[in-house]
């Protein structure tokens, strides 16, 4: 076998390529400045390992038969055990591990129980209209109106038929129209006024009118009290657009979101949302801190969605931690300009803060934040979340699926998502999802750090555009960072074909513990700028063919890491290998890992230890038949790694190896 036979997935006994000592010595034997070399047996060794170097070739069948893939429900593809493409292989996913009365659906690259990805995919289901009513991506009944806030179909929840719904209804013959409660058929929580059921407030339920003001004055003994929102209270109605929930003090019975009195705003966001329905306007819910909203504190019930045009934050002087239930995820984000922005130091001169977090229930919270395909959507007006704290979770920290699109600004972590022998990413953007993150060189950092799996993992057509600048290459801090993770710090994957374009511009991957900085695999579409890769355990960055055949999988012509002539009219700019004891990676600098004859992978104007190839011939160390460091390059520290020698190159234009 040619070049380095450690060169498997994106593990200590993968990707990197470490520990290659027996290959040859320089690169005078791979030729010209353009560094031809082969990738065929390291190409196919490293296929092997699957896409999170799980436990590939061995064991696996025919096409599309399960195969356990890094500890989760995986699709052979090629005799490799691999990812299932979301969401192209559901039905291979049903036909391989469910049935026709138990589908299975492919979530996040591994196959997994569900009927369902939105509520129209429920319309039929005798189970339920409503997709994640308790368990995520399976059709089920809402049982309380907090399920159907915002909802298009209506904003009460039909008890009998578990639908969400407008609520029609008869007033009693003896109720007057300023006060009682009125019979509501669809829900016996519910109050009706003048034939409509509104979401209720318990026993203050009240309907606004003429005698309101008396009928709530009797009901609670106060003769100030009015119907507030369908609710009898003393507190003021809120004055303008934002809406405090106040987990500690507040009541979803007599608060009514007003944030200058205390003991008016609502108990719980489900509250909230009811209250606002369907906001033609932008609209804030301010969750005052410190406090903590969960199902057993607060009554809160998840997943929560948030519709168009609301977006929640947090205000006060401490922290706000929402606490996910077990097998939920936290929050959905379908809807146009709607999102989630905890506050800054700026708002109340502390930092109250927001953490979602999956830890309370031991890591059981599927995800902290999906967000999935909305009406109306586009990037101007995406879904957008800043300043919170994704931790914890036993799938995605934060899932783009489907046609969403997200936008995440400064002061987002994703971390600690995962756990051993189902590991996951901070970002998982799968597949035609978008997420444009773009965090400026004054904002607060955003970081996809320490998580069990990649900090940002694209697959099948899903693609993200970062953003961002780089504060200290030696010490791996930047205003994107993808640190410290257990695999790759980003990991893209791409359907051949025509994939978006991925556009990465001053990221920081630094000291990732497994694996590479960056790892981008044949058929994929990047683009990348002005990036640091150091201190990892493996490459700063590998380009690697995917599967073990196929031409389209050892594509490495929409890759580009550097180029004379490109967009921006600019060289690469990236930071690719530091010299021994200064934050060198483990495996080379830039490792190309293809099977014969992908071609050039187009790597001008980088940086390699202190040579900056835009600027002058410089002398580069390279492993002519492998990634690993040592002997086969002077000072054992090698910038360029080769698997193979057949039919590839890497043009690194003025600096020679």
């Amino acid at each position: 076998m040619n070049g380095d036979s450690t060169m498997g997935g994106d593990s200590t006994t993968g990707d990197s390529g470490n520990g290659d000592s027996s290959t040859k010595p320089d690169a005078s034997d791979g030729g010209d400045a353009s560094m031809t070399a082969d990738a065929g047996d390291g190409a196919a060794n490293d296929a092997s390992k699957g896409p999170d170097g799980a436990d590939g070739s061995a064991g696996c069948g025919a096409d599309n038969t399960k195969c356990t893939d890094n500890g989760g429900l995986g699709l052979c593809k090629a005799a490799v055990c691999a990812h299932c493409a979301d969401p192209a292989d559901d039905g291979h996913c049903t036909t391989a591990y469910g049935s026709a009365s138990m589908p299975y659906l492919c979530l996040a690259g591994a196959c997994a129980p569900g009927d369902c990805r939105t509520d129209g995919n429920c319309a039929a289901n005798p189970n339920g209209k409503i997709c994640g009513a308790s368990t995520p991506n399976v059709c089920g009944k809402c049982t309380a109106d907090q399920q159907c806030a915002g909802q298009a179909s209506g904003p009460v929840c039909n008890t009998t038929t578990g639908a969400c719904v407008a609520g029609t209804c008869a007033v009693d013959a003896g109720v007057t129209s300023g006060g009682g409660v009125g019979t509501c058929s669809a829900n016996a929580a519910d109050i009706c006024c003048t034939g409509t059921c509104e979401p209720g407030a318990g026993a203050n339920a009240c309907c606004p009118g003429p005698s309101s003001a008396m009928y709530c004055a009797a009901k609670l003994n106060d003769p100030h009290a009015a119907c507030v929102n369908h609710a009898c209270t003393a507190c003021p109605a809120v004055g303008g657009s934002t809406y405090l929930v106040d987990p500690v003090h507040g009541s979803d019975q007599t608060g009514t979101g007003d944030g200058t009195t205390p003991g008016c705003g609502f108990k719980t966001i489900g509250r909230a949302l009811q209250v606002i329905g369907i906001a033609a306007s932008a609209v804030t819910i301010a969750v005052l801190g410190p406090s903590t909203v969960s199902a057993a504190v607060t009554g809160e019930a998840f997943p929560i969605a948030l519709p168009a045009n609301v977006t929640l934050t947090t205000t006060g002087a401490g922290m706000v931690e929402v606490d996910v239930t077990d097998a939920t995820s936290g929050f959905t984000l379908t809807a146009p300009n709607s999102g989630i922005r905890g506050g800054t130091i700026d708002d109340a001169g502390t930092n109250p803060g927001l953490t979602i977090n999956g830890r309370s229930s031991n890591n059981n919270a599927t995800n902290g934040i999906v967000v999935d395909t909305g009406a109306g959507v586009t990037p101007a007006n995406s879904p957008q979340i800043a300043n919170v704290i994704v931790t914890s979770f036993v799938d995605d920290g934060i899932l783009v699926d489907q046609a969403g699109i997200l936008r995440i600004g400064g002061g987002v972590t994703s971390t600690l998502n995962g756990v051993p022998g189902a590991r996951m990413a901070g970002l998982h953007v799968t597949a035609t999802g978008q997420a444009i993150i773009d965090v400026a060189a004054a904002a607060t950092p955003t970081h996809f750090d320490d998580n069990t799996n990649h900090g940002i993992h694209v697959d099948t057509n899903g693609s993200i555009t970062l953003t961002a600048t780089v504060i200290d290459h030696s010490t791996g801090t930047g205003t994107v960072t993808t640190n410290r993770n257990y695999l790759a710090g980003v990991w893209i994957e791409q359907t051949p074909g025509t994939p978006p374009l991925n556009s990465i511009h001053g990221l920081v991957s630094f000291g990732n513990t497994n694996g590479n900085g960056l790892r981008f695999v044949g058929g994929s579409n990047v683009i990348l700028r002005g990036s640091v890769a150091l201190g990892n355990q493996g490459n700063g960055l590998i380009v690697s063919a995917g599967g073990t055949t196929g031409n389209a999988l050892n594509d490495i012509s929409n890759i580009d890491v550097g180029s004379a002539v490109d967009a921006g009219g600019t060289f690469g700019g990236n930071t690719f290998q530091e010299s021994l004891g200064f934050g060198n990676n483990g495996g080379a600098g830039l490792c190309l890992n293809m099977r014969d004859t992908a071609g050039v992978l187009q790597a001008t104007g980088n940086v390699f230890r202190t040579f900056d190839c835009s600027n002058g011939v410089h002398a580069l160390t390279l492993n002519a038949g492998g990634c690993g460091n040592g002997p086969a390059c002077a000072g054992g520290v090698c910038d360029l790694g080769i698997a193979n020698v057949t039919g590839n190159s890497i043009d690194v234009s003025m600096c020679t190896p």
